[in-house]
């Protein structure tokens, strides 16, 4: 996706935010850096989103203009990034053991030392769903959950030498039957990690393998697993329902109703994003944004 080159925004003034307008509660938004959405959605929801959450690939330098630009408004952010190069078209995973071996500390230096030059602390999400099965990066035969927990130690460790403020959200997929590897066998351990983060969606019918499910059924049996697992404070980084095979906006209004069944969660991210196979936007329908706006008010 093409995005409007940020020094151009921060040169002609631009603000993302709302004027006037209250936060959106518990949550943030993970959203395209294009310059345009942000702004764009905030307006129809009537509050501004304190927390913005975006993805960055390997080799791709901390996008500092984009930072300044939102720690101008007092928003806090978080980096999901992706050891993955789009190499002829495709995406092609960077091997854990590869980083874990030190091979690409020149990058992962010069990153941890932009987002110091930032002064505002960054929340980054290495590796999200890496229990996953479909992404370039996730477990294989050359990708162990040994190696995973090496290369996230390992960068942990860079950034504390290089003085970067970072906060470590290690964020897994929600439990599915085909995982790879446990939650136990990913996780980095209570030294390494700040917070904890769930990534998960209804995809209602929106291919035939999946079934319509509630906020309860899509999240309740990940955050029992992980908040066994340790008592850091877990988030949701991405959060989202589709329109088909129900109501989306009686998906957010359950949401609403069940999240304060669930005190150790944080904050949710929703997923304000459109991908090849479906949109996962607020604004697909006008009572979707209806729905979120009366669960912010509440």
């Amino acid at each position: 996706m093409r995005r409007t080159p940020l020094a151009a925004l921060l040169l002609a003034g631009v603000s993302f935010t709302t004027a006037g307008a209250a936060p959106c509660g518990v949550f943030g938004v993970t959203i395209p850096r294009d310059g345009r959405t942000l702004g764009a959605l905030e307006r129809k929801l009537g509050c501004t989103f304190t927390a913005v959450r975006w993805f960055q690939d390997w080799r791709e330098p901390f996008d500092l203009p984009y930072a300044r630009a939102l720690t101008r408004e007092r928003r806090a952010l978080e980096v999901s990034w992706q050891p993955r190069i789009l190499r002829g078209g495709a995406y092609v995973g960077v091997p854990y053991r590869s980083i874990a071996a030190g091979e690409h500390d020149a990058y992962v230096r010069a990153f941890a030392r932009a987002v110091r030059t930032l002064g505002r602390p960054v929340s980054i999400t290495f590796a999200p769903e890496m229990n996953g099965d479909w992404g370039a990066y996730q477990l294989g035969q050359k990708n162990t959950p040994q190696d995973f927990v090496r290369a996230w130690r390992h960068l942990h460790d860079v950034f504390r030498q290089e003085r970067a403020n970072v906060r470590w959200v290690w964020t897994p997929n929600i439990l599915y039957p085909t995982a790879r590897a446990s939650y136990r066998a990913l996780y980095p351990g209570d030294a390494y990690v700040d917070e904890v983060g769930l990534d998960g969606y209804n995809w209602g019918t929106t291919n035939p393998w999946n079934r319509w499910l509630t906020f309860e059924q899509t999240f309740a049996p990940s955050i029992r697993a992980v908040a066994a697992l340790t008592r850091k404070p877990i988030q949701l980084g991405e959060v989202s329902s589709a329109e088909r095979g129900g109501s989306k906006a009686g998906w957010i209004r359950d949401l609403c109703r069940t999240l304060p069944k669930y005190p150790q969660v944080k904050r949710l991210f929703w997923f304000h994003i459109r991908d090849q196979n479906v949109d996962w936007r607020l604004s697909t329908s006008q009572a979707a944004l209806d729905a979120f706006k009366s669960c912010v008010r509440r």
